[in-house]
């Protein structure tokens, strides 16, 4: 659940803007505008002058390439581990079934 809303300040390339959010998310949206500042400041270093909404386009156009990139690998993660756990249970199940399959 999300609390009351705050107006903070932040800054990117220099430039504020008042941006609304709940109290209990401050610090995460705190977080994630100096990672935008950061990503969009190494645009900047490139040396070529180029408007700030270039620079936002490419740094957002980065970011999504990250996190589309660290989904397939979590879902490449959860199926080998889904994979693992089966065969676990496959052996558990087994040891069971020979275990059944012994007593008088």
């Amino acid at each position: 659940m999300t609390g009351p809303k705050e107006t903070i300040h932040i800054s990117v390339l220099g430039k504020e803007f008042a941006v609304s959010c709940p109290e209990d998310e401050r610090e995460a949206l705190i977080k994630a505008a100096r990672y935008v500042d950061l990503r969009m400041q190494e645009g900047q270093r490139g040396g070529r002058t180029v408007s700030m909404e270039r620079h936002a386009v490419m740094a957002a156009l980065n970011m999504a390439y990250e996190l589309l990139r660290l989904r397939e690998q979590s879902v490449s993660t959860s199926a080998e581990w889904i994979k693992r756990v089966e065969g676990l249970t496959d052996k558990v199940e087994q040891v069971l079934r020979d275990e059944l399959k012994e007593r008088p």
